[in-house]
């Protein structure tokens, strides 16, 4: 029986013409003796030195199932993909938001950073810089993940204290509060086939998640409400973004109208088969539904602003001011749903939050009429109880 070993590898130049980085290691048998390997990790002219030797150490740890000997000094990438990433209890869902963060915007700036070395002040310029660029939604996300990498790395007495557990939350830009005016919502139905108006009309009234929507069976319909028990993502089916997801949405009588009329142009309206499938029957990805059918017929509405053709790399794709998006009929729902009368509190449990702040602060959007109607009426009402306390009082002097 071999004993528990770590080894790096090591990586040389090979190849005339075209150079290639190859990687050597010395794996144990069964027996306790060692042979010779070798790998191909990839072309020179893309991939550096200290790449290389990282992508050895990666096939090393799948070779053996043994994790890296950790460096005396470990850089934070090293202990990000070997420590901290693999320690993690997360869903598919979550690790790919992270890594994403993780690998756009703190790797590339401080990945080669040893652990000891990072300094508050440099990780709070770094965060202020991006707070210029990105809403305070990803900046907090970035600001999350220094924090728990940190503390993790404080946790296993690899640095002394964390640097970033009192970094302040730099001002942001003003997130984006775009909604569907009445007239706006006209102008879209109009340029949608029925199934689709159908779905838009859904989101806009109903209040779902795009997950939600395209998870939908026919057995989730019933007789004036609709069971969300499911959402669907690119890592298949799921449960509802939260427990209070999973609940009962009313479906108003014309939209259960319609639902009937859906039924009976599909060819199969078995009881597990998805409401709004796609052509091979499977559920509808949010995200080239929102390409393919919500932004183009935006674009023809006149609602939404048509990306430049002459787009340089790194120009947002589109204007958010105007954007059609699924973010932008979830505001629409909470913001005409409070123009009906009803309280946070209803608009709340409707969208299925948590919290009354989220709602608030993210979702319901004042209305200009609305506004004007309420300041004239508190005008009113101080107008006419000066002119009450004149008429008590008689005409000033």
């Amino acid at each position: 029986m071999s004993r528990e070993r770590h080894q790096n590898g090591w990586v040389v130049e090979s190849g005339k013409r075209i150079r290639k980085w190859i990687g050597h290691w010395c794996p144990y048998r069964p027996d306790g003796t060692r042979t010779h390997s070798t790998v191909v990790l990839g072309l020179k002219s893309k991939m550096r030195k200290w790449e290389a030797e990282d992508a050895l150490r990666k096939h090393i740890e799948s070779e053996t199932g043994q994790r890296p000997k950790c460096d005396a000094d470990p850089t934070l990438q090293w202990f990000w993909e070997n420590a901290y990433l693999p320690s993690r209890t997360w869903g598919p869902a979550m690790v790919s938001t992270v890594t994403s963060i993780v690998n756009r915007h703190i790797l590339p700036k401080f990945g080669q950073t040893p652990l000891a070395d990072l300094d508050k002040l440099e990780l709070q310029k770094h965060l202020n810089a991006l707070a210029e660029s990105f809403s305070r939604s990803m900046v907090k996300k970035i600001l999350v993940q220094y924090r728990a990498i940190l503390e993790e790395a404080v946790e296993r007495d690899l640095v002394v204290k964390n640097q970033a557990r009192n970094l302040a939350m730099p001002p942001t830009r003003k997130p984006c509060g775009r909604f569907l005016a009445l007239e706006e919502f006209d102008a879209l139905m109009a340029q949608l086939e029925f199934r689709d108006r159908l779905i838009v009309r859904m989101f806009c009234t109903m209040g779902f998640r795009p997950g939600e929507m395209f998870a939908l069976r026919w057995d989730d319909i019933e007789a004036g409400r609709v069971r969300v028990d499911e959402s669907v993502s690119p890592w298949g089916v799921k449960e509802p973004k939260t427990e209070g997801s999973d609940a009962y949405l009313p479906m108003p009588a014309s939209v259960q109208s319609e639902m009937d009329l859906w039924r009976g142009m599909r060819c199969t309206t078995s009881p597990a088969s998805l409401v709004f499938p796609t052509a091979n029957g499977t559920a509808l990805s949010a995200h080239n539904y929102e390409r393919d059918v919500i932004v183009p017929a935006a674009i023809r509405a006149g609602i939404m602003t048509a990306p430049p053709k002459e787009r340089q790399t790194g120009d947002a794709k589109r204007d958010k001011a105007t954007a059609v998006n699924f973010q932008a009929f979830r505001r629409t729902f909470a913001t005409w749903m409070q123009r009906t009368g009803a309280t946070v509190k209803d608009v709340q449990g409707a969208m299925r939050h948590s919290s009354p702040d989220q709602t608030l602060k993210a979702y319901m959007r004042e209305i200009p009429a609305g506004v004007r109607t309420a300041v004239d009426a508190l005008d009113r009402m101080f107008t006419e109880r000066r002119n009450a306390d004149t008429k008590t009082q008689g005409p000033l002097q």
